[in-house]
């Protein structure tokens, strides 16, 4: 009988967060409601404030759902003993297919960022992102180390290059798709501009 109350109560909790998923990265934070959380997790709400207390609370505990999900990709491929071209080969790749699945996160981080990190900031990431930016500093230095990458290759910018690079790609799809006169979401062209991303960064990397 505890097994199953257990279960039932990470059915329900998982229940919640997906549902809340959808509806704070279509609505933001200030345009959703907890009533419709309910609706679509089909749960009574007295049980989302029994879970997680209140709004705020459920908000960044989404946050932190979303951030890890990539987190845990990025940490299994960078902890594969490969050569650093490839390796940064990979997470570029990595992101791209991410962000192409995963457009709530897209959408959660867009929103996040209208609101000025209003409630990112409260959040310690140090567990979930710190992990992954050590280990590319490693990579770079390994490649430095092996002369394979340039000595005066700044690691901290491209790090942020890297992750501006691949998320403006998605989170501007619609506009530019506009301006450009062409689709930008299709396969053909994501995979495209990830090739072109990547010779980039390898062409700034790379001796």
């Amino acid at each position: 009988m505890k097994r199953k109350r257990e279960r039932d109560s990470k059915k329900s909790r998982e229940d919640i967060l997906n549902a809340a998923e959808i509806e704070f990265a279509e609505k933001g934070f200030y345009g959703t409601r907890i009533d419709e959380i309910a609706a679509k997790a089909n749960i009574n709400k007295r049980m989302i404030y029994e879970y997680f207390g209140n709004k705020e609370e459920l908000y960044k505990t989404v946050l932190v759902n979303v951030y890890g999900r990539l987190s845990q990709k990025e940490i299994g491929l960078l902890s594969e003993d490969i050569p650093c071209t490839e390796a940064i080969k990979k997470v570029i790749s990595l992101y791209f297919d991410f962000l192409k699945n995963n457009p709530t996160y897209v959408n959660l981080i867009l929103w996040e960022n209208l609101n000025k990190g209003r409630y990112i900031k409260d959040i310690d990431f140090s567990k979930i992102k710190d992990p992954t930016f050590e280990m590319l500093r490693k990579i770079i230095k390994k490649g430095k180390e092996e002369g394979i990458f340039k000595q005066n290759v700044d690691t901290e910018q491209f790090i942020l290059s890297l992750l501006t690079y691949t998320f403006s790609y998605f989170s501007n799809r619609y506009t530019l798709s506009k301006l450009l006169g062409r689709k930008l979401d299709d396969e053909e062209s994501i995979s495209k501009r990830m090739e072109n991303v990547t010779e980039m960064f390898l062409g700034y990397l790379c001796k």
